[in-house]
C-alpha cells in the first residue's frame, strides 16, 4: 500500500475499518505513520500510527513531497523580482545587484524573500559569503551615494578579513565553474615588485614562518596586515602592516598579542627568540629607510 511513497508525501489513507487519516506520509523503521494538522481546539497536530498495512483498504496521493517542496520554496521566495533568467557572467552579476538593491529597499517579510532569491541565484554559481556581503553592503551604500564604492564605505576601515568581506572579481559571476576557480590574476608590477603583499607573505613563508593575511584591503595587494605568529596563540603574535603610499610599499612590524601585563611578558620574550630576528631582518630588507620596525623593540 505504501510502496513509493516518500517522506512528506501528503496522503489520505482509507482504512478497512472506514476511517481514513489525511496529511504527511513519514516512515520510520520499515513502519508507516501520517502527521495530520491540527483540527478545531487543538493546539498541535497529531501523528497517527504505526499503521499496519494490511488494514489499510487503500491509499490516495494527494500532493507528491516534490510538489510540496516546491510550494515551500515559491511561499519562501515570495513573487519573483521582474528580469529575465540569467545567462551570462554580465547577466549574473546585474542580476545580483538588482536584488541586493531590491532587498535593502524592502521591509518585512518581502525583504527576507528578497534575500532568499539573492541567496538562491549566488548559490547557482557559488558565490562565496564574503563577496555576497560586498554586494550587499554595496547596495546599502548605493541609497546615499552615487560614487563607488571602497571598502572603507562599507566596513569603517581600509582592510577587512577575507572571510567576512571581499570585492567580487567579474570571474566570480561566470557561469562556468572551471572559470570561477581560476586565479585572479595580479597585475605584472605587483609581481615584480618584491615588496608588495604576495611577495613579502612569499618571503615570510619561505623563512618557514606561520604567516597568513589576517587583513586585506581593496585591492588586496595594495592593502593587507600579514598576521605572524612566532609562538603558540597569541604568545608570539606580530603583524606585519603594509600600504602603498605614493607609489611604493610601506610595511611596519608591531606587537600583536595582547595589551596586558601578561602579554607584554610574552612580547619580551618573543624579542628574544631567533624567528623574531629573521622577521625584523625580513621587514627591514624592504624598507626605504632604515627606521625602527618594532613598536615596542629595544
Amino acid at each position: 500500500m505504501f510502496t513509493d511513497r516518500q517522506d512528506q508525501d501528503v496522503i489520505t489513507v482509507v482504512m478497512k475499518s472506514g476511517e481514513t487519516f489525511t496529511g504527511s506520509y513519514m516512515t520510520q523503521a520499515g513502519m508507516h505513520f501520517v502527521g495530520t494538522k491540527a483540527g478545531k481546539g487543538d493546539l498541535i497536530g497529531k501523528v497517527e500510527g504505526p499503521i499496519d498495512p494490511s488494514e489499510v483498504e487503500r491509499v490516495e496521493v494527494l500532493k507528491s513531497r516534490d510538489d510540496v517542496l516546491e510550494d515551500r520554496r515559491d511561499r519562501a521566495l515570495g513573487e519573483r523580482l521582474p528580469g529575465r533568467e540569467p545567462v551570462t557572467r554580465d547577466d549574473f552579476e546585474y542580476r545580483l545587484e538588482r536584488l541586493a538593491k531590491a532587498m535593502v529597499s524592502a521591509e518585512g517579510m518581502r525583504r527576507t524573500q528578497l534575500s532568499r532569491q539573492f541567496d538562491e541565484l549566488a548559490d547557482t554559481i557559488a558565490l562565496a559569503k564574503p563577496k555576497r556581503a560586498w554586494m550587499i553592503a554595496a547596495a546599502h551604500w548605493s541609497l546615499r551615494s552615487n560614487e563607488p564604492p571602497r571598502l572603507v564605505d562599507l566596513w569603517s576601515s581600509d582592510v577587512a578579513s577575507p572571510s567576512l568581506m571581499r570585492r567580487p572579481s567579474p570571474k566570480d559571476f561566470d557561469p562556468d565553474p572551471i572559470v570561477r576557480k581560476t586565479r585572479d590574476r595580479l597585475p605584472p608590477e605587483i609581481v615584480a615588485d618584491p615588496s608588495s603583499v604576495p611577495n613579502m607573505l612569499r618571503r615570510l613563508r619561505a623563512a618557514d614562518l606561520k604567516a597568513v593575511i589576517a587583513l586585506a584591503g581593496d585591492p588586496p595587494w595594495e592593502r593587507a596586515i600579514i598576521q605572524v605568529d612566532l609562538a603558540p596563540g597569541r604568545s608570539g603574535r606580530f603583524s606585519v602592516d603594509g600600504r602603498r603610499v605614493d607609489g611604493e610599499m610601506e610595511w611596519t612590524l608591531k606587537w600583536a598579542g595582547n595589551d596586558s601585563n601578561a602579554g607584554r611578558k610574552h612580547q619580551r620574550r618573543a624579542l628574544g627568540i631567533p624567528e623574531y630576528a629573521v622577521l625584523k631582518s625580513l621587514v627591514a630588507e624592504i624598507k626605504p629607510n632604515p627606521t625602527p620596525v618594532a613598536r615596542f623593540a629595544p
